[in-house]
């Protein structure tokens, strides 16, 4: 078969879809990270459909789109658990697919989590600003001009051979916890105080509806170290920014790079994307962890994931068992 580049039609935009990749390595300059909120999932509907090298894809949330496809492509939905159909029958997720031109993609709801990623054989051919494709919404930069999809838009993906789908479905030992409740592991900072550690355990905070891609307003409060004087300091996503009324705000993708707010805590690396499925109403819990544990999680984290895309890799490379439509 011909190597083609997959075509997406947008006949409904969803509720907030935008193109996503692994983000920007460029906050010195200014930039925020941006890049898909759940990685996990990226990564494996990225290696679904045999790409390799954080090609872009598409980033639902709540509600997804309805796309028509007009040229042969293989697609994989990863995340949340979103009600999708294709041609008005159940589009499996964690899989790869092999859709046909002029097949219709809606990508419906999902009753838990909050987002999904939409994976293209080949990947999305957007521009790259500042290294990557990702959308950056406050900017209004990269993606799709910046924003987030329209009704009419049409995405072009890169030329590739479509290539037989793997037979196998991701285990869901691989996938991020979609909730309800989560317990997020932390590590302290230098700004934690005794008085805020003591109050950690056994605290439930909620999820409040003040919940986007550049943060997570949570719920009850911790005690909060007065300091007006404290410098706006570099943040990373994951950061625990705790302001002067107690309730904690959980930093993602596309907060900012700088921020006047204590930082008592941190999210391990293993539990990061987790945040970007916390979904307004979630329950959320602490545990703190030493370094080495966080180090020992990740490190199981990272040897599944890459273990999951080394073999589909294989398939793809070999042409492997798989599923032809």
């Amino acid at each position: 078969m011909p190597e083609t580049g997959a075509a997406l039609e947008v006949l409904h935009p969803g509720l907030l879809t935008t193109v996503q990749d692994t983000g920007r390595r460029a906050r010195a300059q200014g930039f925020p990270a941006a890049g898909a909120a759940d990685p996990v999932a990226f990564r494996l509907a990225g290696a679904l459909v045999g790409n390799t090298r954080g090609e872009a894809a598409l980033e639902v949330t709540l509600r997804g789109p309805r796309l028509r496809v007009h040229a042969p492509a293989v697609l994989a939905l990863c995340g949340a658990p979103f009600a999708a159909t294709l041609d008005g029958r159940p589009f499996p997720l964690w899989r790869a697919v092999a859709v046909r031109p002029g097949q219709v993609l809606d990508v419906g709801t999902a009753p838990r989590g909050l987002r999904a990623v939409l994976a293209v054989r080949g990947g999305l051919n957007v521009p790259s600003v500042a290294g990557s494709a990702s959308t950056d919404l406050r900017g209004g930069f990269g993606g799709q001009g910046g924003r987030a999809l329209r009704a009419g838009d049409v995405l072009s993906g890169h030329a590739v051979r479509p290539g037989v789908p793997p037979a196998g479905v991701v285990a869901p030992a691989g996938r991020t916890p979609v909730g309800p409740a989560h317990v997020l592991r932390v590590l302290p900072t230098a700004e934690a105080t005794p008085e805020l550690l003591r109050a950690l355990p056994g605290r439930a905070f909620r999820v409040m509806p003040q919940a986007d891609r550049m943060g997570v307003r949570l719920a009850g409060r911790l005690p909060a170290a007065a300091n007006p004087g404290r410098l706006s300091l570099p943040t990373v996503p994951g950061a625990v920014q705790l302001p002067p009324d107690g309730q904690p705000i959980l930093l993602l993708p596309d907060a900012g790079t700088h921020g006047g707010y204590p930082v008592p805590l941190v999210v391990a690396g293993v539990d990061v994307p987790r945040l970007g499925q916390l979904r307004p109403g979630d329950r959320v819990g602490f545990q703190v962890v030493t370094l080495e544990a966080a180090r020992a999680a990740l490190g199981a984290q990272e040897r599944l994931l890459r273990g999951v895309a080394q073999t589909l890799a294989w398939h793809w490379r070999t042409g492997g068992p798989g599923v032809r439509d």
